[in-house]
């Protein structure tokens, strides 16, 4: 009975032991500084994206501006009809970069500015955690034809997660 207990509180320990060393790795990863000199990598995100919905589709273009500024629109295309759904441009500001989401109908007078902390070939993270939403967002190429882009944050009160899976 007694090496019962033993064995689970040892367990236990253990395994919040490896959940504070997976937590502080992931929070490592975030927190870890994107630079500028990274930029380039942005241009994976050149063209047209584009994902099937039951409803028609979601279609995401993303154009160079110049060597410091992307543009991207994203519309919902249903029965041959368009709507622009939100403007965003990922901009070098001096030694940081920025995702700046502009939605159609929810224009602010303060823009949305996430801070890119992540930049890799594979994808970038941005993150504001005092905004409401988003908080977060996540680009990621799972292959050179497609695209995950997760939208997180807090609206009202309630925890909302967008996941769009593009294909070029």
């Amino acid at each position: 009975m007694r090496n019962r207990h033993l064995h689970k509180l040892i367990t236990l320990t253990a395994t919040r032991c490896l959940l504070l060393i997976a937590v502080g790795g992931a929070w490592q990863t975030v927190s870890a500084q994107a630079s500028v000199k990274d930029f380039p990598y942005l241009k994976k995100l050149a063209g047209t994206w584009k994902m099937n919905t039951r409803k028609g589709s979601v279609v995401e273009q993303w154009q160079q501006v110049n060597d410091s500024t992307w543009y991207g629109r994203t519309w919902r295309v249903a029965e041959g009809d368009s709507s622009l759904q939100q403007s965003i441009s990922l901009v070098k500001q001096g030694d940081a970069i920025y995702f700046m989401p502009v939605y159609t109908g929810h224009e602010t007078l303060v823009p949305v500015k996430l801070k890119v902390r992540v930049l890799k070939p594979i994808g970038f993270v941005a993150e504001d955690l005092k905004n409401d939403f988003p908080q977060k967002v996540t680009y990621r190429f799972s292959a050179p034809t497609v695209l995950e882009a997760r939208v997180q944050g807090t609206r009202d009160g309630t925890i909302e997660e967008y996941i769009f899976k593009y294909n070029k």
